[in-house]
């Protein structure tokens, strides 16, 4: 699924930058340019959390304790990703998980549910909230 969703954003973005190079420096109408919006799915959205290799996300639990949730390496033979649980002030803690597996953080469990890596774009993994 996610190969599918990768292709299709790669082979829109080709087209977009082919359809660029055809304008020739031509001035786009500012009301045909399409706004870009941050993808409500990173971070933490509807009890799922999307991580992104480069980018450290701080996670707050209803307690009011912060985490800093990091992926550090993956492994796509496995297939397996490498998180970095931080609390805040305190020593980070890595796990190696695979997809189905779950990561507690801050007495609540997270389930690996979709696993993404490739050598073009920076790894991810959505975690969802175990019930």
């Amino acid at each position: 699924m996610f190969r599918t969703l990768l292709s299709t954003v790669l082979a829109v973005a080709a087209g977009a930058a082919l359809a660029a190079c055809s304008t020739q420096g031509e001035e786009v109408p500012a009301e045909t340019v399409a706004e870009q919006s941050q993808a409500p799915v990173l971070g933490d959205y509807d009890n799922r959390i999307q991580l992104v290799e480069g980018t450290p996300y701080t996670l707050t639990t209803e307690e009011g304790d912060s985490f800093v949730l990091e992926i550090t390496g993956y492994d796509d033979a496995k297939p397996s990703v490498v998180i970095s649980v931080t609390p805040d002030g305190g020593r980070g803690e890595e796990q190696s998980l695979e997809l189905g597996e779950e990561l507690e953080v801050g007495g609540v469990s997270w389930h690996v549910s979709e696993l993404g890596f490739s050598e073009s774009m920076p790894g991810s993994v959505t975690l969802t909230r175990a019930e």
